[in-house]
């Protein structure tokens, strides 16, 4: 630690669970013990939920440490400083402009008064997941790092961000050039209950890299063959009785929402902060068209939920869609049929709220689907209260997530994308063949206490590293 702080600005690469958050805390808690404060800069909301729970068993005090995501952090210095930042700034952000709000942050860290501001604001910066940092993002930290000492740490092994266009860092291209290599010397630490894995997964790397075959049937895991797409269905349900937390690992949110419609709720679905499908919903109960939004309603809560399909079978939805009679003979869904009968005469925030109150109290309904089941009742709660659209109600909730964070789970179902970063007791890994090898390896290296990985085959053949992954 001392060795970073001295060669700053600098870069820092550790495997998964190697000490980097434990790093950051001792870079952060060490400039707070000199009377410093500490900007620290990731990419999730659920990134900044663990740094803060990190912050606070080190007893930093809560004024001595920012922690943001960058895309956060971006639009508050551009909200500030608009004409500097050559952009017009609306009150909310629209993150399809996420890359010119981070041109725009990085134009206004290098103007001589916001030097200034940075410098009487912080006494060093870092940049946690620095792999994930796109060409714009890798743009503003070299700019904030002209004005404040700056340390980036990450793992080019496990950079996700490799899909729809974007362009990642390249470490030696970007990083390295810019930020020295720092040496640091690390050891697992993720692993005190099963340090033959922890073991294991540093030296697994190397195969990753290099583009080696990898044999799950002589690690120190537990490989289970995949004999049915229900395989994982008995698996998991017997992992609710370990102690500790469980993530299962699928790859794309269908696999999640399908495997956790699959375990009745046992498990919640984590979602990524700027979901499609609550987005999709908002537009469409805003269109204002009855029929459609009430179909589009029971559509969202049949795929939210496990047990409503039974209540409410394809057939009925259709006629539902088609504005054609709906209805039930039986008295216990009698109250939901009528509120959602009500939003197909009057698509209200009101009656969308009454609505999805009576799906979810309706027998044998559970919610797996949690985090997108709360963000379309909070905002239509707050178009409702506000008289918004629900589309612009969901703009609010969610803007409200990145800045407070959101609740974890102890058992999730959710994909390495959006677990990386975090640890979890136990580990249930879904179907890997189609996995890149930065997915996998953050997939495996996510279980503190054991690794669960169903597989049609235990070996695996080579894993191809998505994106420029340079080491």
């Amino acid at each position: 630690m001392a060795a970073l702080r001295a060669s700053l600005p600098g870069s820092v690469t550790l495997p998964a669970g190697c000490g980097k958050t434990e790093l950051i805390a001792g870079l952060v808690a060490a400039t707070a013990a000199d009377g410093g404060t500490a900007l620290v800069l990731t990419h999730t909301h659920a990134g900044v939920d663990a740094l803060r729970r990190r912050m606070k068993k080190f007893e930093v005090p809560r004024e001595q440490v920012v922690i943001r995501t960058i895309d956060a952090w971006s639009f508050d210095l551009i909200s500030h400083f608009p004409q500097l930042a050559e952009l017009k700034v609306q009150s909310a952000p629209d993150w399809d402009q996420a890359k010119a709000y981070h041109q725009g942050a990085a134009r206004v860290a290098t103007t001589k008064a916001v030097v200034r501001m940075l410098r009487l604001s912080y006494d060093v910066v870092l940049v946690d997941e620095y792999q994930d940092c796109l060409v714009d993002q890798h743009g503003l930290a070299m700019a904030v790092a002209q004005a404040v000492p700056t340390a980036v740490l990450g793992d080019p092994l496990q950079s996700l961000f490799n899909f729809g266009g974007n362009e990642p860092v390249d470490w030696d291209a970007h990083v390295r050039p810019n930020f020295p290599h720092v040496e640091v010397g690390y050891r697992p630490r993720r692993w005190p209950h099963n340090e033959e894995l922890g073991t294991w997964l540093i030296a697994l790397r190397e195969n990753l890299i290099e583009g080696r075959p990898v044999d799950l049937g002589n690690g120190p895991i537990t490989w289970i063959r995949r004999d049915s797409p229900r395989t994982f269905v008995q698996i998991c349900f017997r992992a609710l009785k370990l102690d500790g937390s469980v993530a299962v690992l699928g790859q794309f949110r269908n696999d999640c929402v399908s495997a956790a419609s699959n375990l009745q709720g046992a498990y919640s679905v984590m979602e990524a902060i700027d979901e499609k499908v609550p987005a999709r919903l908002a537009d469409i109960v805003d269109s204002k068209l009855g029929a459609q939004a009430a179909k589009a309603l029971v559509e969202f809560a049949v795929n939210a939920t496990a047990g409503l399909a039974t209540h409410i079978p394809s057939a009925k939805r259709n006629r539902l869609g088609n504005g054609q009679t709906f209805t039930t003979t039986k008295d216990e869904l009698r109250a939901a049929y009528a509120a959602i009968n009500d939003v197909r005469s009057s698509c209200t925030p009101a009656a969308i709220r009454v609505a999805l109150r009576e799906i979810a109290d309706l027998p044998g309904v559970t919610i797996h689907c949690r985090e997108a089941w709360y963000e379309v009742t909070r905002s239509v709660a707050v178009a409702e209260t506000d008289e918004c659209s629900v589309a612009e109600a969901l703009v609010l909730t969610r803007n409200h997530a990145r800045v407070a964070g959101r609740r974890s789970s102890d058992r999730v179902v959710s994909r390495p994308l959006l677990v990386k970063g975090l640890e979890y007791d136990h580990v249930v890994v879904l179907d890997p063949g189609r996995y890149s090898a930065q997915e996998l390896y953050v997939a495996l290296s996510r279980g503190s206490r054991s690794v669960t990985v169903i597989s049609d085959n235990a070996v695996l053949s080579a894993r191809k590293i998505a994106g420029s992954t340079a080491t």
